[in-house]
């Protein structure tokens, strides 16, 4: 088992005063009238990841609202610092004060400073301590327990715990008692003002923390661990930590990325649930710096770190009159380039109606629509036929009226390396859904020629064996959301170095290489066959509720969403283009109502095809290349028909209103709603992992597909921003809360 290093405080049900001498400068009662600590740090020492520093591991800040009421929200300040992977982190007492403990025999204190806009860790002070061995450390700010694996205890004082560079004393010497054993052996364990605390098997005890008589043990006087009692059993939970007195929270670990990290919030005395779903996503050995008591926060006040936000200036949200609907058009056009950027003029495209045969299992003539030529800047057009073949018009139909096809070029350099540019895009040829329109909407098609090493007998690389080391799995694992674009290369069998280099071909960069048509040939054709399926739940949305509020995503009767397309002409998956998905689905999905405190993702089941094509002129194999490509709707035998993905409330709040443009911004009135009905949402990167490829997708807003959220009647404005834009332009993407 890893070692864990996690401390708070927490005065337990039963437990009513506190030795006066144990935490100097705070009152000694859970129950002080005076206090006003509503909001308590606590901080994530994440484990290494693939976006960590080499040796380095993420300490993050987040903060705790209002633990031990029904309001509790786990506030995420943005506040980050790296540690060495190897040391171990713990904190209490309610200052701010956090120690390090080195392997080379040193334990440094720091001070956060990051509420009156400091660092994170401004070191303050290094001991000569060799702490590194310990299973636990627990501290209270003034008393610090240097627990052993065996259950030995070494005790010390910290003279200054509000500043943490004061001397720390050795005040007990390999102290070992059925405390201290229970303590080694339990799966988390932290520190109270006046006891320990600690859970095992779903089982949290508490020893009271005695002072020994004057002249006993040392001056400062040692300690006494006193008979355990039991605070709660049946917590399903791998970790837990006390905000404060009479207040308790967990953490629970899942196999699945999408629930894993799920904190819950308890009150003491008997335990009561405060919240079951705070939230989820928080990976690592959580500590919380709590002080001795706990009030509750205002209920008409929004959850803020730091300073409530200015919102001066900031008006109420409304929805401006509808964009018009692009008009149908037969033409398409796009842009081929050679790897350096620069155009690849004089190159045949062949366009192909890509969803022609997309639920075969064996091969299918790929229905060709028209040629053209790239002009001397790379870019070419085409008109559709007016009349298009049945089997096309019958899978444009079956989309919802929205035409998917794939632009081909290909040529060779003076060298004879064979290059390929493949370009995935929509056409909207007749009547469809306004969703549908938005999502396929994608002005950008300038797509790079890249070298086609693939041939007739290249096996498909992809193996499960290897799915483990992609990209694709690691961010499918991961259950913090990736806020990025899908990498343009990958391997779906290990991960891309930085500067790999796709246009290096044995040994030679042919990215400036100019490229020329091939020799044309009477009869060609294009082919397709079928490699592979799989189902896979993709996300296709989010929604978000802060403060007082509530969220809704629906996906409704019809698909209304552009995925990514894949593919390989060489050693490695590019994407280019995306595949929109129109067609009806019978069904309505989503969540409804969900917070506050809550922002999730939602997924459906999609099935993805693996294709071969191959280019075939006269019975010979001109040219060869993989795709994968969304197909349908598929809701698996035995399978949900959708699920909430991962958790996004990371995107809202305080910390990110502020950072948000002011010109995003707006509010609204309690009872009030707004709803992103138009336009297209966000690119989510990474909303799929498939044959060892990560794929983004977005989705068109209409009557059937929308983010809605909903103000509650807490006194008060409820302040809303767009990803993209203010509430109303129609780019927002997603709507974030505050």
């Amino acid at each position: 088992m890893a070692v864990q290093v996690l401390s708070t405080i927490v005065l337990a049900a039963g437990l009513a005063t506190a030795p006066q001498t144990l935490t100097s400068g705070h009152a000694a009662f859970a129950a002080d009238a005076t206090c006003t600590t509503f909001s308590v740090p606590t901080y994530v020492f994440e484990p290494a990841g693939s976006s960590t520093v080499a040796g380095k591991r993420v300490l993050h800040k987040y903060m705790e609202w209002g633990p031990k009421s029904a309001d509790t929200d786990l506030l995420d300040t943005q506040y980050t610092a790296t540690l060495p992977a190897t040391s171990k982190v713990f904190t209490g007492g309610g200052n701010g004060i956090l120690y390090e403990a080195t392997t080379g025999g040193q334990v440094k204190t720091y001070k956060d400073g990051t509420a009156t806009g400091g660092s994170l860790l401004t070191p303050v002070k290094t001991y000569s301590l060799n702490w590194s061995s310990a299973k636990w450390i627990l501290t209270n700010g003034t008393r610090i327990l240097v627990i052993g694996s065996d259950g030995t205890t070494d005790v010390y004082s910290q003279s200054n715990p509000a500043t943490g560079d004061g001397t720390i004393t050795k005040i007990m010497d390999n102290l070992k008692t059925s405390v201290t054993t229970s303590l080694a052996a339990a799966d988390d364990a932290w520190m109270v003002n006046s006891a320990v605390q600690w859970l095992t098997d779903g089982k949290v005890q508490q020893s009271t923390i005695s002072n020994l008589p004057p002249g006993i043990g040392s001056t400062p006087p040692g300690i006494r661990l006193e008979t355990p009692t039991t605070v709660a059993t049946g917590i399903d939970a791998a970790q837990a930590w006390a905000p404060g007195p009479n207040a308790l929270s967990t953490q629970s670990v899942t196999s699945d990325p999408d629930t894993t990290g799920q904190v819950r919030s308890y009150t003491t005395g008997p335990l009561t649930t405060a919240d079951d779903d705070v939230r989820s996503g928080i990976v690592g050995e959580v500590m919380a710096d709590a002080g001795p008591c706990l009030a509750d926060p205002d209920p008409n006040v929004a959850p803020y770190f730091g300073s409530p936000a200015d919102d001066s200036g900031v008006e109420a949200a409304s929805d401006s009159s509808d964009d018009p609907a692009p008009a149908p058009s037969r033409v398409v056009t796009g842009k081929f380039t050679l790897g350096n950027g620069q155009p690849a003029p004089g190159l045949p495209v062949t366009i192909l109606a890509s969803d022609v045969g997309q639920d075969a299992t064996g091969q299918v003539n790929e229905a060709a629509l028209g040629t053209t030529t790239t002009a001397s800047d790379g870019t070419w057009s085409l008109t559709l036929p007016e009349t298009l073949p049945a089997e096309v018009q019958k899978a444009r139909d079956d989309n919802g009226g929205v035409l998917n096809i794939q632009a081909v070029a290909s040529g060779s350099t003076s060298a004879g390396v064979s290059m390929l540019g493949l370009d995935a895009l929509t056409a909207v040829t007749g009547s469809a859904s306004q969703g549908a329109v938005a999502a396929a909407a994608d002005d950008d098609h300038t797509v790079k020629l890249v070298p086609d090493t693939v041939t007739e007998s290249t096996p498909d690389s992809f193996a499960a064996a290897t799915d483990a080391q992609t990209y694709a799995a690691r961010v499918e694992a991961d259950p913090q959301l990736v806020d990025a674009d899908t990498p343009l290369w990958q391997s779906d069998h290990s991960t891309l170095a930085a500067d790999y280099n796709p246009y290096l071909v044995d040994g030679k960069d042919v990215s400036d290489d100019v490229v020329k048509p091939e020799i044309d040939h009477l009869t060609c054709d294009w082919w397709k066959f079928h490699v592979s399926d799989s189902t896979k739940y993709t996300v296709v949305g989010e929604a978000h509720a802060g403060w007082d509020t509530k969220a809704t995503f629906e996906y409704s009767d019809s698909m209304s969403s552009s995925f990514e397309i894949a593919y390989k002409a060489g050693s490695h998956w590019t994407i280019s283009g995306s595949k929109e998905l129109s067609g009806s689905t019978g069904v309505s999905v989503g969540f409804y109502s969900k917070g506050p405190h809550y922002a999730h993702q939602y997924k459906v089941p999609i099935k993805y095809t693996k294709w071969k094509h191959q280019y075939i002129c006269n019975g010979i194999v001109r040219e060869t290349h993989y795709t994968i490509e969304a197909a349908r709707y598929n809701v698996p035998s035995g399978g949900a028909v959708g699920k909430v993905g991962k958790d996004v409330s990371s995107k809202d709040g305080t910390s990110n209103y502020n950072r948000s443009p002011k010109s995003y911004r707006s509010y609204i009135e309690p009872g009030n709603g707004a709803g992103l009905t138009h336009g297209s949402s966000v690119k989510f990167g990474g909303a799929v992992s498939v044959f060892g490829v990560s794929l983004g997708d977005k989705t068109g807003y209409d009557s059937n597909h929308t983010q809605r959220i909903v103000a509650l009647n807490k006194s008060g404005k409820h302040y809303i921003w767009g990803k993209n834009g203010r509430y109303g332009s129609h780019h927002e993407g997603v709507l974030y809360s505050k």
